[in-house]
């Protein structure tokens, strides 16, 4: 009997051993969608299959792969509020236990892991809602000017209470008051309202672009009736401050996602797309500047508000500058043609001046990328901003174009374009031109290669209002629909094994 339970004792310790053993190794899935990754339950099957663990760098050809695929695919091509964003997690989750991983891999996963996904949808909905209630709030109570005559002169009297007045700008409008007033008297300080204009009647014939051309009419008021105006809107200019501050704060929390977002996939991809790419293992980014040998600053002055000045950079290729100075030349002639059209010198014509900068991106030993920022100003309503990018093969020299860098070009195209789609829903809610988002090349072909990144700038108009601004594109070249596109030539050039 002692034998046999002495027997049964050893056994029991060896399973408890065992199964000790066994809880210290393997990864299973994450069950939780959304939830940060963290250490998965222990995995029988996965603990036996297990190789102990190696040092930090150690390469782990199959998980390495599999970790830098999916994260590939989390980062790049999914959406973070879509199911497949949760699921990926969860995959990376479960590989984020293999210790043999290299070091780089295993900062990236963690990246992953500690980013909160953003809630941009839930964000523009209520920023949409907040301009819609300032919109419903400022139609229900318009605003009053009570000063709109300041400024105003007399042209004459018309009656015993009726004056007709030319308004600060230009107009002239009638004014009812039962002060005398002399012509070319300048009215100040009399508070005033703005009768409101008469509404077309289509039943009784009146044509709608005659009743909008009718005069303006004003008529005096007390200066109580200034104050209780003023008082009655308080309350409402009070909301409307408010609801402005609402606003504001969600779109502060809109750019603040948008730039974790970015953040994101600026660190994990620095790991992923040298390995995807098969670089050498050189920073494909560092010192633009190497490629660019000086900056020559080109400029005339016609008048003070008439001249140009220009940033050009030399990179000592013949090829390369002669490109760079034919696209200043260009501006310069437009400037000179412009100046032509509508005189030159002080007091004989309107604003016309032409602002050119440069921004340098280097690729690699061979690859230099330049971005020209235009702004010219010919006395309208706002500036207006262009921009010109070439992408030099310094070894060519040559300049790659769209055909060059994809050996398949429309297919190319369709995927920037749904990508450049996806972007412009996460940065203005979908508010966008369509049409400038278009698989064209003609849409794309401003563009730089920063790195391992394609950098695409859409300017003013292009495909959102001029308010908003210019808009940008960054896609990897490592992106899962983009790399299998990628040319050969483009390859070699990148450095890649």
């Amino acid at each position: 009997m002692r034998s046999t339970a002495s027997v049964h004792t050893i056994l029991a310790a060896l399973a408890l051993a065992a199964a000790l053993a066994l809880s210290g190794c393997g990864a299973g899935r994450a069950t939780t969608p959304q939830a940060p990754l963290e250490a998965p339950q222990p995995s029988q099957a996965n603990a036996t299959a297990q190789a102990p663990a190696a040092s930090p760098d150690a390469p782990a050809p199959d998980n390495a792969a599999s970790v830098t695929r999916t994260l590939n695919l989390l980062v790049n091509d999914t959406d973070p509020a879509s199911p497949d964003y949760a699921r990926l997690r969860a995959e990376l989750a479960a590989l984020a236990q293999d210790q043999s991983l290299p070091g780089d891999l295993r900062l990236a996963l963690a990246r992953v892991a500690a980013f909160n996904p953003p809630q941009l949808r839930e964000r523009w909905q209520l920023h949409s809602k907040a301009l819609d209630s300032v919109a419903a709030l400022y139609a229900e109570n318009p605003p009053v000017d009570t000063d709109a005559l300041r400024g105003a002169s007399v042209v004459r009297r018309l009656g015993p209470a009726l004056y007709l007045v030319r308004l600060p700008g230009g107009d002239t409008a009638f004014f009812s008051t039962n002060r005398r007033l002399k012509a070319g008297a300048r009215l100040k300080g009399i508070p005033a309202v703005e009768q409101p204009q008469p509404k077309p009647d289509k039943a009784k014939g009146d044509l709608v672009d005659e009743l909008g051309d009718s005069a303006r009419t004003f008529r005096a008021i007390t200066r109580q009736e200034a104050q209780d105006i003023a008082a009655r809107r308080a309350p409402v200019l009070a909301r409307l401050k408010q609801l402005e501050a609402e606003r504001a704060s969600f779109q502060q929390a809109i750019d603040a996602d948008l730039a974790s977002l970015d953040s994101l996939a600026r660190d994990v991809n620095a790991v992923i797309s040298p390995r995807l790419l098969g670089l050498r293992g050189s920073d494909p980014g560092r010192r633009p500047a190497r490629l660019i040998r000086q900056v020559k600053r080109l400029g005339h002055s016609y008048s003070s508000v008439q001249y140009y000045r220009y940033a050009l950079p030399v990179t000592g290729k013949a090829q390369a500058d002669s490109v760079l100075m034919s696209y200043l030349d260009g501006r310069k002639k437009d400037v000179q043609e412009l100046l032509r059209s509508v005189g030159v010198g002080k007091g004989l014509a309107r604003t016309n001046t032409d602002l050119v900068a440069f921004k340098s991106f280097r690729s690699s030993d061979q690859l230099l990328s330049v971005r020209f920022e235009a702004i010219r100003d010919t006395g309208g309503a706002h500036p207006n901003q262009n921009y010109a990018a070439f992408v030099f093969d310094m070894q060519g020299p040559a300049v790659l174009g769209l055909a060059d860098i994809f050996s398949d070009l429309p297919a190319a195209l369709a995927v920037l374009s749904d990508l450049s789609a996806r972007r412009m829903e996460l940065v203005l809610d979908g508010h966008v031109f369509a049409e400038g988002l278009a698989p064209k090349a003609e849409n794309f072909q401003v563009f730089v290669i920063d790195g391992t990144d394609l950098v695409f700038t859409f300017p003013p108009y292009q495909v959102a209002s001029y308010s908003e601004g210019a808009q940008t594109l960054r896609v990897p070249l490592s992106h899962p629909r983009l790399m299998p596109l990628v040319s050969p030539r483009l390859r070699t050039a990148l450095g890649a094994r």
